[in-house]
């Protein structure tokens, strides 16, 4: 394991890990505390947050490339699911036997994670930066009105909402105006107004997410 890049890692404040060709990666504390691991890991019983880690930096490894992944999964001590974007670079050494087939051979990788930055094509045109969703509520709305208050902002129907939520479009209409007097508002151009005032127009339910993973580069395997 690179001596100098576990040392960077080590110092960094955002999650870092670093891997050799043998043993377990080493983990730098930001990246400990996202993947919720313990002080001691035992290999046979480890956690799902690091087995998805190891499935995907032996992916890094295989494609030689940069590998980016983007993990909705339970992540932190609050165990919240949470979408985040983990790079892998594959780290070389040059081969000393030059009658190998390749000239470089990949001796781990270095990883860094951060949580996954969103910008829609209108945000763009404005000149306005990707931000990261949140997933931490304020105490305004109960979990129900959280859900019916993120389909409004992406401007979906009473019937849309309610046939996701599996309630009734009346029910949603209910809600929405109950919505609308505890903000101050009339309509779903001023909730916008009012979320994004507050800093909740990126918060996303976790009752709506589920676990997956998706590639974004096309180096590794899909």
């Amino acid at each position: 394991m690179n001596d100098i890049l576990t040392y960077t890692c080590l110092h960094l404040t955002t999650p870092c890990a670093v891997t050799g060709l043998k043993g377990m990666p080493f983990f730098n504390r930001a990246m400990k505390e996202l993947l919720n691991l313990p002080e001691s890991i035992d290999i046979i019983e480890m956690p799902m947050s690091l087995e998805l880690f190891l499935v995907q930096e032996e992916k890094a490894r295989e494609s030689r490339q940069l590998f980016s992944v983007q993990n909705q999964f339970p992540y932190s001590p609050e165990q919240t699911l949470q979408l985040y974007l983990f790079d892998f670079y594959p780290q070389f050494e040059c081969v000393d036997d030059q009658s190998e087939d390749e000239e470089f051979e990949c001796i781990g990788t270095i990883c860094h994670a951060r949580p996954f930055a969103f910008g829609s094509t209108l945000e763009c045109v404005d000149g306005e930066a990707p931000r990261p969703a949140t997933f931490e509520p304020g105490e305004r709305f109960t979990p129900r009105e959280w859900e019916i208050v993120f389909f409004a902002l992406h401007n979906l129907s009473s019937k849309e909402t309610g046939r996701r939520l599996g309630i009734s479009h009346r029910t949603v209409e209910n809600k929405l105006q109950d919505i609308y007097q505890k903000t101050g508002t009339h309509c779903n151009r001023g909730l916008a107004m009012y979320c994004r005032e507050n800093g909740t127009d990126r918060y996303i339910p976790p009752s709506l997410l589920s676990p997956s993973s998706h590639v974004l580069n096309n180096y590794g395997a899909q």
